[in-house]
C-alpha cells in the first residue's frame, strides 16, 4: 500500500511539474475548478472513515439564515446519502454504522450559524433514518448521553471562517481599506496572498495558515478514528463537518491539485470532499468522485500565534 501511494506521489509530481511548465509558456493559470457535492456519498467499508468536509448551504444576507431553496438541497444532498448507505449495507451492517457531527461556529448574521445550520440537517436526517430502523441513537455520537455534546452539532474552531475576521490584528481592516470594501478585489488579495509581507507584519492568518489549521485538525480525526475502531471493531465512522469555502478552496488548490494560490478553485454552496481513512489509518481524498493521495503531515511550528 505504502509503495502504491509513493508511485501515485511521483506521478503526481511530475504531472504537475510538466503542467506548470505548460501553463508558464502557454497559459497565465490552471483551469478553474468547482467543487460541488459529487463525494457526499459513502464510500467506505468495514473498520474504516469517512469524513466529510461541507461548505454552509446558501443564505440571506440580511437576517444571516439559510435560504429555502438551499436547505432543500441540503435535504436532498443528505437523503441521497443515506439512501445509498440503506441500499448498500445490511441492516447489521447499518446497526455498526456511527456518525459524529462537526461544525464551524462562525455566525452569520444574529444568531445564526450558517454551517451549524447545515450540518444540523444532515444530523437530523439521519436521526429519523436511524429511529425508523431501529438503530441505536446513539449510534450519532452527539446524541451519546455518556459525552459532553449536549445532544447538538459540536462547535469547533479549527473549521471556522478566515481569522483575520476576529483576531482583532487589523489586517482584515487593512485589505477592506486597500480594495473600498469587501469585493472581488479584496479577495483576490486574500486567497492569492498579495499582501503577505503586510499580513505577517500584523500577524494575522492567511491561505497557508489556513490550509495548516484544517491538515491539523484532520490529523486529530485520523488518530481519533484509529481509536475508535480499536474499541468498535467491524464498524464504519463517519464524521460530518460543516465549513467554508475558505477552507476547502486552499486545502484543494494546495494539497490535492498542487494549483497556485491565484488559480481558481470554487466550492459550491452545500458542496464538500470526503477523507477516506482505510483500515491500516492510511488517508486519500476524494474531490468531485476521484480519490487522490493525502499527505496528512502539517507544520508543527506554524507562523507565531497559528
Amino acid at each position: 500500500m505504502l509503495i502504491f501511494f509513493s508511485e501515485l506521489n511521483i506521478l503526481k509530481s511530475c504531472y504537475n511539474s510538466y503542467r506548470k511548465q505548460e501553463r508558464s509558456d502557454n497559459m497565465p493559470s490552471n483551469e478553474p475548478v468547482v467543487v460541488d457535492s459529487t463525494s457526499i456519498r459513502p464510500l467506505i467499508n468495514e473498520n474504516e472513515s469517512q469524513i466529510i468536509f461541507q461548505r454552509h448551504c446558501n443564505y440571506d444576507r440580511t437576517n444571516g439564515g439559510l435560504i429555502t431553496e438551499s436547505v432543500d438541497h441540503q435535504y436532498s444532498i443528505v437523503t441521497s446519502f443515506i439512501n445509498e448507505l440503506k441500499n448498500s449495507l445490511t441492516l447489521e451492517e447499518l446497526r455498526n454504522t456511527y456518525f459524529l457531527f462537526d461544525s464551524s461556529n462562525t455566525i452569520s448574521r444574529g444568531d445564526f450559524k450558517r454551517c451549524v445550520e447545515t450540518t444540523n440537517i444532515a444530523m437530523n436526517v439521519i436521526r429519523k433514518f436511524f429511529e425508523e430502523n431501529g438503530i441505536p441513537l446513539n449510534h450519532i455520537i452527539n446524541l451519546n448521553e455518556d459525552l459532553n455534546y449536549n445532544s447538538s452539532v459540536r462547535e469547533n474552531k479549527h473549521l471556522t471562517e478566515p481569522k483575520m475576521f476576529t483576531d482583532s490584528t487589523g489586517y482584515f481592516e487593512y485589505l477592506k481599506e486597500k480594495h473600498d470594501g469587501i469585493n472581488k478585489n479584496f479577495w483576490i488579495d486574500f486567497e492569492s496572498d498579495l499582501s503577505k509581507e503586510k499580513r505577517l507584519e500584523l500577524n494575522s492568518e492567511g491561505p497557508d495558515e489556513i490550509v495548516n489549521r484544517v491538515v491539523r485538525y484532520v490529523n486529530v480525526l485520523q488518530r481519533y478514528a484509529k481509536y475508535f475502531h480499536s474499541k468498535f471493531p467491524n464498524s464504519r465512522l463517519i464524521i460530518w463537518g460543516g465549513t467554508h469555502y475558505d477552507l476547502i478552496s486552499p486545502l484543494v488548490k494546495q494539497k490535492v491539485l498542487d494549483y497556485d494560490k491565484s488559480d481558481i478553485v470554487n466550492v459550491e454552496y452545500c458542496g464538500g470532499l470526503s477523507f477516506l481513512i482505510d483500515e491500516s489509518n492510511d488517508i486519500t481524498i476524494n474531490v468531485n468522485g476521484i480519490t487522490y493521495p493525502f499527505d496528512s503531515q502539517y507544520s508543527k511550528q506554524p507562523h507565531r500565534r497559528f
